[in-house]
């Protein structure tokens, strides 16, 4: 068995392609390759659905935890079961969406996942859809250079986790003694993030949650996305995003 993980994909599972993913050629369904975050769950629309087939025709699993650019109202419509300890949603039989605050053994790896983020890119605010003005907002925003996202159609509430995910995930930690092998995430712990991205250092909920499960927890490398670069912020904290790289 080996696991991969990688960074954002938006949609684009190009890097997935075997001039881009050699290694795929002596894979099999007990392989991984993990998405941190931002996997491109939006559309329930004949394009999704033809890219999901492609992946699900891949000689290896695809697992992904979600990112603040998913659509969770069709997320919320599919089953929640259990996967190697840890809570899933079958997107299909090979493509599954690692849920947050879970820990994962994988034939002997442990990870645990925590998804979600604050969308940063969204200086011109959220508009709603059912607003008689919406084009006008939009033609205004527009004009000023201003990026603004639509409730329910390119953005929603749930992009950051509840204070239930977060109880959930100290929980599920504890019952590992806080001991696991990696932590994947889409956002980065606060100390992290501040040293990465300055201007994006205001504090979070979640940024802060995740620092506090980096002070307590025992792990080996944490790989966190979101940020659009592939760079080691120490030896064990790395942020990914076009690299596939092998942990296991």
């Amino acid at each position: 068995m080996a696991i991969f993980v990688t960074g954002d994909c938006h949609g684009d599972y190009s890097k997935f392609e075997k001039e881009h993913f050699p290694e795929q050629e002596i894979l099999s369904k007990s392989d991984y390759v993990i998405v941190c975050g931002d996997f491109g769950y939006w559309r329930d629309n004949g394009e999704q659905k033809d890219k999901l087939d492609w992946l699900e025709n891949r000689s290896f699993t695809t697992l992904w935890v979600d990112g603040n650019h998913e659509n969770y109202d069709l997320l919320k419509q599919i089953e929640i079961t259990k996967w190697n300890g840890g809570k899933v949603q079958y997107i299909r039989p090979s493509v599954i969406h690692l849920m947050r605050g879970s820990v994962f053994n994988i034939d002997g790896c442990k990870i645990f996942t925590m998804g979600g983020a604050r969308s940063h890119d969204i200086e011109g605010g959220i508009l709603e859809p059912d607003d008689p003005i919406l084009n006008r907002k939009r033609k205004i925003q527009h004009q000023l250079g201003r990026n603004y996202r639509i409730n329910h159609i390119s953005w929603w509430e749930e992009e950051m986790p509840g204070e239930n995910e977060f109880i959930e995930g100290i929980e599920s930690l504890d019952v590992h003694d806080f001991k696991v092998d990696f932590i994947l995430t889409h956002e980065a712990p606060a100390y992290t993030k501040a040293l990465l991205e300055i201007e994006r250092s205001k504090k979070d909920p979640l940024s802060e949650y995740l620092q506090i499960i980096k002070d307590l927890a025992e792990y080996k490398r944490w790989y966190f996305g979101h940020y659009h670069r592939d760079q080691a912020i120490h030896p064990d904290e790395i942020a990914i995003y076009e690299r596939i790289a092998q942990i296991w």
